[in-house]
């Protein structure tokens, strides 16, 4: 009942653009054709749907923003927003497709790492990925992969050392801060036992 009326009334915040006139309506961008611009509108709806549970309506909103604009760091955010649509769906091999468009277009975010081994645990592949980055290691961001798979399989001081490592090696890219703050946080975690 409380999802209907939460759809009801997101149509009848949407209702009012119909009657705005042109030159209101060109003002807030929506006549102009703008596919970037477009995509963001699409992605904002598919969170929208999202959050009330009409995840079926966020996955195409989501893929109409990844359509309109496929080749910018934005999309990798768009992907995300998808695959954590396919996670809630239970949908775990397009859940990681996504999240894997999402690191090959943004390669720099944690938080996509994250995303990335969370699928991988839940369909209870981390030994075979943890093998696939090891034996086939091509940059730095790799040891972020088998940090984050060490520890999620309960092997927390073989994943602190490898992204303390990490840190240490890379300490001017963007994404050395993220790991940095994840490392406190998992130390302090696993000192009072509940790692």
């Amino acid at each position: 009942m409380i999802k209907k009326i939460t759809v009801i009334v997101f149509i009848l915040l949407l209702l009012p653009l119909t009657a705005l006139s042109a030159n209101d309506r060109q003002y807030m961008g929506l006549m102009k054709i703008d596919p970037k611009k477009n995509a963001y509108i699409h992605n904002n709806f598919g969170l929208q749907y999202l959050s009330i549970g009409q995840y079926y309506a966020a996955i195409e909103e989501f893929k109409i923003a990844i359509g309109l604009n496929p080749d910018s760091q934005a999309t990798s955010v768009f992907y995300t927003n998808l695959g954590d649509t396919y996670m809630k769906l239970g949908s775990y091999n397009l859940a990681q497709d996504c999240y894997e468009s999402a690191l090959e277009k943004s390669p720099l975010n944690f938080k996509y790492y994250q995303n990335l081994v969370s699928v991988y645990k839940v369909k209870g592949i981390l030994d075979s990925k943890l093998q696939y980055y090891r034996y086939h290691k091509k940059s730095p961001l790799d040891d972020i992969m088998i940090g984050l798979i060490l520890i999620s399989k309960g092997k927390v001081n073989d994943g602190i050392t490898v992204l303390d490592n990490f840190v240490m090696n890379e300490p001017k890219l963007f994404i050395t801060d993220g790991v940095k703050y994840y490392l406190n946080d998992v130390i302090e975690a696993h000192k009072k036992g509940l790692l």
